[in-house]
């Protein structure tokens, strides 16, 4: 989106940031930066706010709307830890309970999450009808279940809540099915890819740049010379990789720029490179689908 008009970029000169600051001062709260397009939020807690959440949000509405999204904005996620939230009572809360995919960098080490794919955590929240709330790990220090038993539980909460939309597309020439929904959680479905998608052996190349889309391309390697089956694997990266990149710089709710391999419910990041105009895919990757194909 912000790529369409030839004309300097309103979102580097200071203005949400200031707005940012004016409306937290106004909360009780002031703002420290912190790695990763982060500003701490420090008061009654502390709580963390993405810039660039924050920037894609922004282009959606006209300048002088600005101030009342920032204020609605960072009043929501104040509202959201600071309200009253009775967790001791598991019997009430895990129905409430859900896995969220966040960048990695969003751990501050209290939160109750664990590695999804490099790059992403998944972390356990409580989706209440006003807010979303992380839960850390000293929430769950009264409750009966913790570990993988409460990730499997958030889990099911999200699997309850209804499939994905499941659309096929021709991406530069590339067939993906693109699985999307008005839902934090899209990205937590890669767990059971396999039930939307028919992937065999060889999986399937995956990217999922927001929080409400996975694109996805199955390899087929069962016809043509081992050159033709890599070529075909690098154009289905190289689409992948350039609509990783679009999709996470407009957002909202970025996750992640990188192309993935999922195989056997394992993400597997992609380093791609470019030698000249042409996108060269791991060696790793590439001799694991040639053993692949002389086994089938």
């Amino acid at each position: 989106m912000s790529g369409r008009h030839a004309r300097p970029d309103p979102w580097d000169d200071g203005t949400l940031d200031s707005l940012l600051a004016l409306v937290a001062e106004s909360l009780g709260y002031t703002c420290h930066r912190a790695p990763g397009e982060i500003v701490l939020l420090e008061g009654p807690t502390r709580l963390p706010v993405s810039m660039r959440d924050l920037r894609q949000l922004a282009r959606l509405v006209p300048r002088d709307d600005w101030p009342a999204l920032v204020s609605d904005h960072v009043t929501t996620i104040v509202t959201a830890m600071e309200e009253p939230l009775d967790l001791s009572d598991f019997d009430l809360a895990q129905h409430l309970l859900r896995t969220r995919i966040y960048p990695a960098e969003a751990d501050n080490g209290v939160l109750a999450a664990r590695p999804f794919a490099p790059g992403l955590i998944e972390v356990v929240v409580v989706d209440t009808p006003t807010s979303v709330r992380t839960v850390s790990t000293e929430d769950m220090n009264g409750w009966p279940v913790s570990g993988d038993a409460l990730f499997m539980l958030g889990r099911a909460n999200v699997r309850g809540d209804g499939a994905l939309q499941v659309d096929d597309q021709d991406l530069g020439g590339v067939r993906v099915s693109v699985l999307h929904g008005w839902t934090f959680y899209a990205v937590t479905h890669l767990a059971w890819l396999e039930e939307y998608l028919p992937i065999g052996p060889y999986g399937a190349l995956v990217i999922a740049p927001n929080r409400s889309l996975i694109v996805a391309h199955p390899l087929r390697i069962n016809e043509g010379c081992p050159r033709a089956r890599y070529r075909a694997a690098v154009a289905a990266a190289n689409e992948l990789q350039a609509q990783a990149h679009r999709a996470y710089e407009e957002g909202p709710g970025s996750l992640t720029p990188h192309l993935y391999w999922w195989r056997a419910g394992e993400l597997t990041y992609l380093e791609t490179r470019y030698e000249g105009d042409s996108l060269v895919l791991p060696e790793e990757f590439s001799s694991v689908l040639a053993t692949l194909a002389a086994e089938h």
